[in-house]
């Protein structure tokens, strides 16, 4: 990876956190809802409540799926649904948003599913989804390892905001060939934090540029703020990340950028482990993270190969390279 620039700022005070769960239950094409007012004016406005198509409660994901897909078949040719309802949202979509005022669960049955997601949107232009519903999986969090809340890839001016996150990998996870994402007012845990990463795995990844993540509250995860790369990875570029007002309760590893992932770490509250060709750049500001633990010493800030400029309260001290 060639050097990045990252700035992680700290926040002095807790904001209230408004809590939208993401979920589902109607879908606007070329338009939006009446209630969405001066979010979006659209002509061609056309909506589908999906309890008009016989989906009810505990009718389970399957058969709903089913009359999903040939409900949305028949009814919205702006979408190619033919391959069931996990996979509906593809090209040529256009400005769909989806709605939830329920809960829409999955089925527990991993054997109903042909792919590694139950709801999955790809190459649409203007997608939105709201709630205040939520989207369950079913499963407990600590059962549901390497299972992201939301993975983001290939993708751009993505925003994700106002919502309740809970998993057992990563709340949010920023994948390659991203660029323009805003993750705002999140709440997340159990899980593995906000991730930018893992990049670099294959060799046919672009570049991640401009991602900010602000506003957020992370509670009992296992890591906070994170950016992650392969040792091998090939030349990538990832620039322009900020993580700015993030507040964090019983977070095991705060702050983490890893360039050699998959490595065995040490437990520290900034842990900076750069390429030793190419050093990585951050700016580090008005970071306080006090320590509630048992006896052993504190964790401590640790650079290795990285370029830190310091600003403002460094809590633990700012570490030397």
């Amino acid at each position: 990876m060639r050097c990045t620039t990252i700035a992680i700022r700290g926040k002095k005070e807790v904001k209230i956190v408004f809590i939208l769960g993401l979920a589902l239950i109607s879908c606007v094409a070329n338009g939006a809802l009446d209630h969405l007012g001066s979010r979006r004016l659209l002509t061609n406005v056309c909506t589908f409540d999906v309890t008009t198509f016989g989906v009810k409660p505990g009718l389970g994901c399957k058969h709903a799926n089913l009359l999903l897909q040939r409900r949305l078949l028949f009814h919205m040719n702006v979408c190619d649904v033919t391959s069931g309802f996990t996979r509906a949202m593809q090209e040529p979509c256009k400005y769909v948003t989806f709605e939830i005022i329920g809960t829409l669960k999955a089925d527990t049955d991993v054997n109903v599913y042909t792919e590694r997601t139950w709801s999955q949107f790809e190459e649409i232009e203007g997608f939105e989804i709201i709630g205040p519903g939520t989207l369950d999986s079913g499963v407990a969090e600590d059962l549901s390892r390497k299972t992201y809340s939301m993975h983001i890839s290939t993708s751009c001016n993505v925003k994700v905001l106002n919502s309740k996150l809970s998993t057992g990998d990563d709340c949010v996870s920023i994948g390659q060939g991203d660029s323009d994402i805003h993750v705002s007012h999140i709440e997340c845990g159990p899980g593995h934090g906000i991730s930018v990463g893992s990049l670099g795995k294959y060799s046919d990844e672009t570049d991640v540029n401009r991602v900010l993540v602000t506003d957020c509250k992370l509670t009992g995860t296992s890591n906070g703020a994170r950016i992650k790369t392969w040792l091998a990875s090939p030349s990538l570029k990832a620039s322009s990340i900020t993580y700015q007002n993030i507040v964090m309760d019983m977070v095991k590893n705060p702050i983490i950028i890893d360039q050699e992932y998959g490595a065995q770490k040490p437990e520290t509250a900034v842990n900076f482990v750069c390429s030793k060709k190419i050093p990585c750049c951050v700016e580090l500001a008005d970071v306080d993270l006090v320590y509630k633990g048992g006896e052993k010493d504190p964790p401590k800030q640790e650079c290795v190969n990285a370029k830190v400029t310091f600003a403002g309260k460094q809590n633990p001290a700012a570490c030397r390279y």
